[in-house]
Formats: C-alpha cells, structure tokens, sequence
C-alpha cells in the first residue's frame, strides 16, 4: 500500500482503469474524509452526505474502464460532490412537493409516531451495518440491492465469476441476518425500497 500512496493522480487513475482495488483503496482513503465534510456542509445531513459520498465512490468504480482523468482526483471529486450535491437538493425539493400534496390528503399525525421512529432507526442501523462489510463486499452488495443489478451484470462490471458475486452477496446477507435476526424480513423490504 505505501508503494501506491506514492504515486501520482494519473498513475493512479491508470491502475483503476484495470480494475486495481489497492489503487481504488488509496483514493477512497485519501478523498472519503475530504469529500463527506464538502456534502455535509451543503446538504446540512450527515447520513444523506455519507450516502452522497458512497455514490460517488460507487460511480467511479462502476465507469473505471471508461474513466479518464483530465486534471487530477482533487478536480474531479470537486466537480463530482457538486453534481452529486445538486441532484440530491432537487430530488429533497421535489420529494417535498409531494409530501405536502400528500399531507393535505392523509395528516401525517394518521401515521403512528412508533411505526415511522423505529423504522428511521432500523434504516440507520442498516445503512451503519452495511458499511462495516470488507470493501468489495460491500461494493457488490450495493450494486446489487441499491444499483439494481444482476449478479451476471456485477460479474462483468468487476471482471470476476457469478459465483464470486453470489458468495459476496451471500456473506452480506448473512452478517444481515445475524445482526438484526428476527427483523431481519424487515430489513428486506427497506433494501428493496433502497432501490435507485
């Protein structure tokens, strides 16, 4: 790892491109940090943030072989945040629309107070649960319930076999199942609503 921390952005950049991870690894430890304090000072959420950063991170490694770095990661990540920052304001916007036009039809207070707590709590303790996954791990289990993705378009998409992604996949869901054990068809069904 401290022979790649040595190199520079277009060096880098090249080892992505052929799907290195020790290279992905030392841009994600050297931007995470920068990136989450950026999204978080404009969304004004941590959790929503650490999501906006997660995306990013996911992008690149997904586009990897098409990536081109034009100046270097500092500028890329810059305009990345902003984007990624933009869409999610817009997406909060128009989400809000709805929920007002839905309010004048069903008062939010119909809805039991418990019910909409502990499901907030649960999807916390789901989004904290999934990031303590080993990487890769992690990486293809979002692409799969988050990305929407067959285990055969991960497969290519990382140049490893089907049975690699179903034995990924499979971990997960059994850390999944050990940690929340009788909520766990509970969390299913938010895993699905996390579906972009």
């Amino acid at each position: 790892m401290t022979y790649y921390k040595k190199l520079t952005d277009p060096e880098l950049a090249d080892l992505l491109k052929t799907g290195d991870e020790a290279a992905f690894k030392v841009v994600y430890q050297t931007y995470w940090d920068k990136l989450l304090v950026i999204a978080g000072k404009r969304l004004g959420d941590i959790n929503e943030a650490e999501e906006t950063v997660q995306d990013i991170f996911l992008n690149l490694w997904r586009r990897r072989e098409k990536f081109e770095l034009k100046v270097n990661f500092e500028h890329y990540f810059a305009v990345a945040v902003k984007f990624e920052v933009i869409n999610r304001l817009a997406k909060r916007s128009r989400e809000q629309q709805r929920n007002d036009a839905f309010a004048k039809e069903t008062p939010v207070q119909q809805l039991p107070v418990d019910v909409r707590f502990d499901l907030e709590t649960l999807r916390k303790e789901l989004e904290t649960t999934i990031n303590t996954l080993p990487p890769k791990c992690q990486l293809i289990f979002r692409m799969s319930r988050e990305g929407n993705l067959t285990n055969k378009k991960i497969a290519e998409a990382l140049h490893i076999s089907e049975k690699a992604v179903e034995k990924h996949i499979t971990t997960a869901l059994k850390v999944l199942r050990s940690r929340f054990g009788s909520r766990f068809t509970i969390v299913l069904l938010l895993l699905s609503g996390m579906k972009h």
